[in-house]
């Protein structure tokens, strides 16, 4: 076995394949779908937040109000979302995906759901405490590096550490 075929065991390696994998998987989504990273990341958190508004969406991911507007209305564009006025303030909208949208990523995910469904069934209720541990203690550890980073970089354009997450 060559060093390109060694098993990765510690974090560090893990976690880097993880995150890269995990980039390559949704660049390849939102290419399918026809759309940029940006918008790919605002058409799951309005799949994930029915009837979210466009200032939350624009406090969540710290973009301008104007490209909030902008993407959504190439997602309404594209068919993946659609608005429905507020019945009680007319200038409002909430969003939501729609029917056609759910259809493509069903297949979409389908050989991801897949695999992650022969990877689990394949290990021990104690191994999968141990593997969600590892995930939960992950994206701790991205939040709070995501922080950290933000705090001294001044990093806009992704979700806030409170709001759609609901931790701190």
């Amino acid at each position: 076995m060559n060093a390109e075929e060694e098993p990765l065991t510690d974090g560090a390696s893990l976690g880097h394949e993880l995150s890269l994998w995990v980039v390559l998987f949704h660049d390849a989504v939102a290419a399918h779908l026809g759309v940029n990273a940006t918008e790919h990341k605002v058409l799951d958190l309005v799949g994930r937040h029915p009837g979210v508004s466009p200032t939350r969406l624009a406090q969540e991911t710290r973009l301008s109000y104007a490209a909030i507007t902008k993407i959504t209305h190439h997602l309404v564009e594209l068919g993946y979302v659609r608005r429905e006025r507020d019945p009680s303030d007319g200038r409002k909208f909430a969003l939501f995906v729609t029917p056609e949208h759910r259809r493509s990523m069903t297949g979409v995910m389908a050989p991801l759901i897949a695999g992650m469904a022969r990877v689990t069934g394949e290990l021990t209720e104690s191994e999968r405490e141990t593997v969600s541990r590892w995930l939960m203690g992950t994206v701790t550890a991205l939040r709070e590096a995501t922080t950290t980073v933000r705090a001294h970089h001044n990093s806009p354009a992704t979700p806030s550490d409170q709001g759609f997450h609901g931790t701190p």
